[in-house]
């Protein structure tokens, strides 16, 4: 993971955020910070990305050649310059995303409030291109009856879609856990990354099983919270350091090889 300071240093969501009603950790507090943090892209997932991203490029260009050859412009063309468009946001605002994480640590356990980081004006930014894409949209069928259909299919789903990103808003999530439940803490000086984990045991609830906290420390300041939670974790706790994308994708090749097994 790659984070960075959040320079403001407010602790103040935005007022658009729709902020849950919760009970704050009780205990000394013995540290707090705020961060904005990105996550980590692996050349396998980009490797991916592209290539869906030449699906649309594709047709694209086949809309492009059928546009010169016919003297009109083909549905080709529309479809998959709009998927390219919408393909390259998706990309840039949910893989490449940034979170804003406001942590706080006391002496009974940690808890963070988190919510994704956007452009002040982001939410104003996606009502208007909601109202672009469906005029968009209705100059197409306005142009040539024949793409009418669309609102049978990509066009109705893309309408559809311009209602919910009017309605939209940026939701706070958080999470906090006490010192006596992990049981594995693994940290990524390279990323400057801390995760707090539990055991998978399988004598209690999925919901006491459960604990994935992921803290990202301010600059220089990684030790000072290790050293915090080897003093309040348990002592029987097992602490592991090394690159975190490895140790999840060994995770997941062993999960898949599990479940190839036959019973």
């Amino acid at each position: 993971m790659k984070n960075a300071i959040n320079e403001g240093g407010q602790n103040t969501p935005p007022e658009e955020l729709d902020t849950p009603s919760r009970p704050p950790l009780e205990g000394l507090e013995l540290m707090a910070w705020t961060v904005k943090a990105m996550p980590q892209i692996t050349p396998t997932v980009n490797t991916i990305l592209g290539s869906i991203m030449l699906i649309p490029l594709s047709m694209l260009l086949y809309g492009y050649f059928d546009t010169h050859e016919n003297g009109r412009m083909s549905f080709f063309t529309f479809f998959g310059s709009t998927v390219s468009c919408l393909w390259l946001f998706f990309w840039r605002f949910v893989f490449r995303q940034k979170t804003v994480y406001h942590y706080r640590i006391t002496d009974q356990g940690a808890e963070m409030e988190y919510y994704l980081h956007y452009p002040k004006h982001f939410r104003a930014f996606l009502k208007g291109l909601s109202i672009v894409f469906l005029i968009v949209v209705l100059g197409f069928i306005s142009v040539d009856p024949a793409f009418i259909w669309m609102l049978a299919g990509p066009g109705g789903m893309a309408i559809m879609a311009s209602k919910s990103l009017i309605t939209w808003k940026n939701e706070i999530r958080f999470y906090q856990f006490t010192w006596d439940r992990p049981n594995w803490i693994f940290t990524d000086r390279k990323r400057n990354f801390i995760t707090v984990k539990r055991h998978h045991r399988p004598d209690i609830t999925f919901q006491e099983n459960y604990l994935g906290f992921d803290i990202y420390p301010p600059e220089g300041k990684l030790d000072e919270i290790l050293s915090i939670i080897k003093a309040y974790a348990p002592a029987n706790i097992d602490y592991e350091e090394g690159n975190w994308s490895e140790k999840v994708e060994i995770a997941d090749m062993r999960l898949h090889n599990q479940e190839q097994q036959p019973l």
